[in-house]
């Protein structure tokens, strides 16, 4: 791992939902971001993200989902997790460029990709922005195994079409 216990790894109120629920066993829950941030890495270091966009796609892998409110549809849970992260200050002591990226992609992992290519313009480096964004929904879409419904034709790299042996393999042992 690129990581270290010191870095701003998930806590169980992260999954704390408004009406006081626990999310943390959830399907969107600590499991889930767990893969999901394993997946992260693996793909990072396979397709050759630098340092400061792997670390930034892991700290959005910890936070995509941490502003659900439920575990059904919602497409403005990334930016309800991106303000979840700024309200409870998870992002002090990461590097500034760091927190940038993370938190666009948090934001739009789960909305229309063409809407967050478009703004990705606006950003410090669009495309470290879109890199991060990319590893990030791949590796979310990839724990949908859990939900018997992936479909590798919407995955962006070919090392993620690659890794559906590897994301079962995930779902036994992170559980």
């Amino acid at each position: 791992m690129l990581f270290s216990a010191d870095d701003h790894m998930p806590r169980l109120d992260w999954f704390r939902r408004p009406d006081g629920s626990d999310g943390l066993n959830g399907i969107h829950g600590l499991a889930h971001t767990l893969r999901v941030a394993q997946h992260t890495e693996e793909i990072a270091e396979a397709i050759g993200l630098t340092e400061q966009e792997s670390k930034a796609a892991f700290q959005a892998a910890l936070w995509h989902d941490i502003g659900r409110t439920n575990d059904r549809p919602d497409y403005y849970h990334g930016a309800k997790s991106a303000g979840k992260v700024v309200g409870m200050e998870l992002h002090v002591g990461l590097d500034t460029a760091i927190v940038e990226l993370a938190l666009y992609a948090v934001t739009h992992h789960c909305g229309s990709e063409e809407h967050a290519e478009r703004g990705a313009a606006y950003t410090s480096d669009p495309e470290a922005t879109l890199r991060v964004l990319r590893v990030l929904k791949d590796a979310d879409a990839l724990d949908r195994v859990r939900l018997g419904d992936l479909d590798p034709r919407f995955l962006r790299y070919e090392f993620s079409k690659s890794r559906i042996n590897r994301a079962l393999e995930l779902l036994e042992v992170i559980r």
